[in-house]
């Protein structure tokens, strides 16, 4: 078949944010919500509705959250709190699957496993949360600033999810120096952490605080940038209440304003509120 006949035509995930069979990476500094937007991401995806509250979802799919960082109660409370806001119960949320084990990256034996469990499950998005816990170990040495071996082991990891037809979505760290509020809350993919990261990844949601977070309301004041090589980007302001947590572990919440940010003009906010692996271990509903 010639070139000129393929069928490479782009499609949606999220519309104007994420595209299919494209390796993506959430990336930002720390505790800037990273891990709350890839589930709302996985819920938006799995229930066909809007990401945030903005972002269209053309079909619900398959979807897999594997988070290695901030334990079952925190991913819980944060899912039960984002469905609430969509009119949804987690529990009833069909396909999207939840895992705490991660796989090491340069192991082979790992991969292997992953892409068994991602066909098994027939997965059709999978976020890793985060990338600094399962690139090294497995027995190998592997340095993190080389980027002849991070490279490599990108490659691999995606050409497993793909081949299992799942598209990859890692969440990363930026460095330290990128980490300071600023008013264009302005970040590159060459702050984020490690070699090679920057250089590999298609497509890109890039986070970054654009004011300290405020304690006494649980507000955080983010921006949000957009990229990939299919041609989309944009950047928005993201205004994110939590509430805050009373003595019964309760009073949190997901309060989403998204507002055009610097790039498409100044508007105001709208509120949006509304290593050693077994397939059968990975994910569960």
């Amino acid at each position: 078949m010639k070139f000129a006949d393929l069928d490479c035509e782009h499609e949606w995930l999220i519309e104007g944010i994420l595209v299919k069979g494209q390796a993506g990476v959430i990336g930002g500094p720390a505790k800037c919500l990273k891990t709350g937007f890839i589930i709302d991401m996985a819920i938006s995806l799995g229930s066909e509705t809007p990401f945030l509250g903005k972002f269209h979802v053309p079909t619900a799919c398959r979807v897999a959250v594997m988070s290695g960082e901030s334990g079952k109660s925190s991913i819980q409370d944060t899912a039960n709190r984002i469905a609430e806001t969509k009119g949804l119960s987690l529990r009833n949320i069909s396909g999207v699957y939840w895992g705490f084990t991660l796989p090491i990256l340069s192991d082979e034996k790992d991969l292997e496993m992953l892409g068994e469990c991602l066909r098994w499950k027939k997965i059709q998005v999978v976020f890793i949360d985060p990338l600094y816990l399962c690139l090294c170990g497995g027995g190998k040495a592997v340095s993190p600033t080389n980027l002849y071996q991070v490279g490599p082991i990108l490659k691999r990891l995606t050409e497993t999810c793909l081949k299992a037809g799942a598209t990859p979505v890692l969440v990363h760290h930026t460095t330290k120096a990128a980490a300071k509020p600023s008013e264009n809350a302005s970040v590159s993919l060459y702050d984020l952490a490690f070699s090679g990261v920057g250089e590999f990844f298609r497509q890109w949601v890039l986070l970054n605080k654009r004011e300290e977070f405020t304690h006494c309301d649980g507000f955080h004041q983010l921006g949000m940038s957009v990229g990939g090589s299919a041609g989309h980007s944009g950047k928005w302001n993201i205004d994110v209440r939590e509430g805050v947590l009373d003595n019964d572990f309760r009073g949190r919440k997901w309060d989403v304003s998204v507002w055009n940010g610097p790039a498409h003009g100044e508007e105001e906010p709208e509120n949006m509120s509304g290593g050693n692996l077994t397939a059968s271990s990975i994910l569960s509903e």
